[in-house]
């Protein structure tokens, strides 16, 4: 089922999966819905109830407001949902995939009182979330950005050189190889990026925060991803108290066969 709730002049397009008694907040990946949840609700429906909310850009989320989009925001998002599906009061988990790594944290960071998992599905590496704040919050990244935003063949005949010199992994290229070259493609790249700009985490007292609130984080991470390499993600988590960490035989993808069956057994009383 897919809702819309309105947020001042903007507007958060979610859909709901499973019925359970507990609540798991989800955020999909780049060019993706909260549609892409749908079969971790025929896995997890009767523990959880899934609210997987549509980013911006994407289904039919748009932010109209003439400011950036803040912590402050995601939280009031959440808090509204919430309210409107009647399970303000309860404690939840959140979950995300890739990009959605960026705005599950803003939340984490907000609720984590009331938080009792937070499952990272292939996140972004340290590299790319530096790479994500020098392009949007840098002048000099910023002005990179735009002019390959609007001159799509420019960042098209990088990427080919990049790849050709060997400087870029088949992987990548393939990846980005989808969106660069088209107008609207890259276009929707940066307005993705830009709206994320301002949800910028301090690993370090991230980490303080996930301990001292006893979040268990579930880590779920490929041996074959190319797009986001785990090794460093898996350093980071193995330094947390409370954590759990899958390396499965899976590439860049959010609904595997493989991911399903961990999650399955995890939120089940069978023990993997």
């Amino acid at each position: 089922m897919q809702k819309v709730f309105r947020y001042q002049h903007s507007q958060i397009s979610y859909h709901l999966y499973g019925n359970g008694p507990n609540v798991l907040v989800a955020f999909h990946g780049y060019n993706q819905t909260g549609e892409e949840y749908h079969e971790f609700g025929k896995v997890l429906g009767h523990y959880f109830i899934i609210i997987a909310i549509d980013f911006f850009w994407h289904g039919k989320s748009k932010w109209l407001e003439e400011r950036d989009f803040t912590d402050h925001d995601m939280k009031s998002i959440l808090s509204g949902i919430a309210a409107a599906e009647g399970l303000s009061q309860k404690r939840f988990s959140v979950c995300s995939f890739s990009m959605g790594a960026r705005l599950a944290r803003a939340l984490v960071r907000n609720f984590a009182h009331r938080i009792d998992d937070f499952i990272m599905l292939s996140p972004p590496t340290f590299a790319f979330n530096r790479f994500l704040n020098f392009t949007t919050n840098n002048y000099f990244g910023l002005s990179i950005f735009k002019y390959f935003t609007y001159t799509p063949d420019a960042l098209r005949n990088w990427v080919e050189r990049l790849y050709r010199f060997k400087l870029m992994n088949r992987s990548v290229y393939v990846f980005t190889s989808k969106f660069v070259g088209k107008q609207e493609r890259i276009e929707k790249v940066f307005k993705t990026w830009y709206a994320q700009r301002k949800l910028r985490t301090n690993f370090k007292t991230f980490a303080q925060t996930l301990n001292n609130n006893g979040v268990r984080v579930i880590l779920i991470v490929g041996k074959k991803d190319h797009i986001t390499p785990p090794h460093q993600m898996i350093k980071f988590v193995r330094k947390l108290n409370n954590r759990r960490i899958f390396l499965l035989q899976k590439k860049h993808e959010l609904a595997t066969p493989e991911t399903l069956r961990v999650l399955s057994k995890l939120y089940s009383t069978e023990k993997i």
